[in-house]
């Protein structure tokens, strides 16, 4: 048993994941509910995963400045170690939904199925890049 703060997410998969920067996602969960900005696929800042969900500034504001965490999510870490442990290539996408206590007009809960689709459309994105022969090979 090894014990670890970070998960080292490099590799050939990360490396290709990079290709994805300019994929464009969709910016509307309907008609006239729309975000201000794109969305935007971002690479170079650190996930993290709690066993709690995280709505809080401050908290998010310390996790940030200390630890460079941008977001925090509830399972990431579950998968990756599952996967890691036995050396299966492993690879998270991760669609953010809400501002962890930044009082935006916008709700976790309107913007999780434009994060889910995003998401989606990553991932089938990524596994064209490596095709369905090559999913465990890295």
């Amino acid at each position: 048993m090894e014990e670890v703060f970070w998960l080292d997410m490099g590799g050939l998969w990360f490396e290709l994941a990079t290709q994805l920067q300019d994929l464009k996602l969709q910016q509307c969960v309907n008609e006239t509910y729309c975000l201000p900005e794109t969305p935007k696929v971002v690479f170079g800042l650190k996930g993290s995963t709690a066993d709690i969900f995280l709505d809080n500034t401050a908290y998010r504001k310390f996790l940030f400045n200390e630890f460079e965490v941008s977001t925090v999510d509830e399972e990431s870490a579950a998968v990756a170690m599952t996967a890691m442990s036995p050396g299966v290539p492993v690879i998270v996408f991760r669609g953010v939904s809400d501002l962890a206590g930044g009082g935006s007009k916008w709700s976790s809960t309107s913007l999780s199925s434009l994060a889910a689709a995003n998401s989606l459309t990553v991932a089938l994105e990524f596994i064209g890049f490596i095709g369905k022969d090559k999913l465990c090979a890295d």
